[in-house]
């Protein structure tokens, strides 16, 4: 294996466990939350408290890592995860034992929680910073689909793995994905070579989330994570409203079965199909954008369960397409100086979209059933035809303007 390749199996081994942990979160923790005592409520705010954080603080992590370099703000973001994580599994586990009242129990998970938003911000926007780094203009979206990748397979095995370990210890896998955490920052620190190309850039640039090069990409990740959350969170009550199925196993099997088409469908299209053949990101945005938008219409009229499980697998092969475009896009828009500013932005941008999606789309289910759905389709439909009207930038052409 050359260098290149060894420096980036490294970073998506990271990335990898990073995503494990975002899923872990709700396989261990949503069932031991009333057991410690915790309103629903309050589950919602432990959840929603890191994705504040990360909004706030990523776009600040990005511009750190032009200063700092990629590497030590990317090991700094993975020890920080293992810390808060390791602090949330401590704080469960003394709910679980009676050391804590709810209410004191409360705030120290809390604290955890913002411990993990705060630092574990860093990760996302010094890999995609690196990548950008290590990656030239006609590769970069195969380069972002690994990055996009590496959240997917880390949602895809989290809960087979938690639910392995589980079997051991009820915190097991949460101790585990920190310890994973602290393996990939050892990797980090002895194995990973800071990018070359990151040398002598000047000063780090801030970048404004209205900048007219990067706003219409920051707008597809909000809409897209908005919209997907939105619909993750109604999937369960759709399956037995829709479709007549009852128990909460059998509707947790459908569930799964329809997310776990999704995300297979996407690691394939990111892993294979995009490391074979180079999409330009303006392809991979309308194309995913509209493809998007057409699955959830016909979500909303799905009569069968086989016919939800394709849906699902057809909105994966969407996100695959449109995620790594929006990073690919933002990446090319912007100077060699502008790196870490803009892969901060790109990590809030999703979080924040992560913020409002489930209420939204709990609440329009309230209304009726399909709403979710079609309201998602408009919005998607809308940002697609807006990439018709964006100067999305040109492999070919940057690479020239850089010569």
């Amino acid at each position: 294996m050359n260098r290149s390749g060894h420096d980036r199996l490294i970073l998506l081994f990271g990335l990898v466990t990073y995503g494990m942990g975002q899923s872990l979160l709700y396989v261990i923790f949503g069932p031991l939350a009333r057991e410690i005592g915790l309103a629903e409520w309050q589950f919602g705010v432990l959840i929603a408290a890191s994705n504040v954080a990360i909004v706030l603080c990523s776009p600040a992590w990005g511009r750190a890592s032009e200063r700092a370099g990629r590497k030590p703000i990317y090991l700094l973001g993975l020890v920080g995860f293992a810390v808060g994580y390791a602090a949330l599994a401590l704080g469960i586990d003394a709910g679980l034992r009676g050391w804590l009242a709810p209410a004191p129990l409360f705030l120290v998970l809390l604290g955890a929680r913002l411990v993990y938003g705060v630092l574990a911000a860093a990760i996302q926007p010094a890999a995609t910073a690196y990548v950008a780094d290590t990656t030239d203009a006609a590769s970069r979206g195969q380069g972002m689909a690994l990055i996009a990748a590496s959240g997917g397979i880390g949602t895809v095995i989290g809960p087979a793995f938690g639910g392995l370990l589980a079997e051991f210890g009820a915190l097991l896998p949460m101790y585990a994905a920190a310890a994973l955490a602290l393996l990939a920052a050892a990797l980090t620190q002895w194995q990973l070579a800071e990018p070359a190309r990151h040398a002598d850039r000047g000063p780090a640039m801030r970048l404004r989330i209205f900048d007219r090069r990067v706003f219409p990409y920051l707008l597809g990740w909000f809409v897209i994570f908005m919209v997907f959350t939105g619909i993750q969170v109604v999937t369960p009550f759709f399956i037995e409203d829709r479709f007549g199925v009852s128990g909460r196993e059998a509707i947790t099997r459908a569930a799964m079965f329809a997310l776990l088409s999704m995300g297979l469908v996407t690691l394939v299209v990111q892993i294979v199909v995009m490391q074979l053949f180079r999409l330009s990101p303006r392809l991979l945005l309308r194309s995913g954008f509209l493809l998007f938008a057409g699955v959830l219409l016909l979500l909303a009229s799905a009569g069968s369960l086989p016919q939800l499980y394709a849906l699902y697998a057809a909105m994966g092969l969407a996100v695959a397409l449109a995620t790594p475009g929006l990073n690919a896009a933002a990446s090319l828009a912007v100077a060699p100086g502008e790196q870490g500013a803009v892969a901060g932005l790109l990590a809030a941008a999703p979080a924040f979209g992560m913020i409002f999606g489930p209420a939204l789309g709990g609440s329009l289910y309230n209304l009726a059933p399909a709403l979710p759905m079609l309201s998602g389709a408009v919005l998607t439909a809308l940002v697609g035809l807006y990439f018709f009207f964006v100067a999305i930038p040109s492999p070919a052409a940057t690479a020239s303007e850089s010569a």
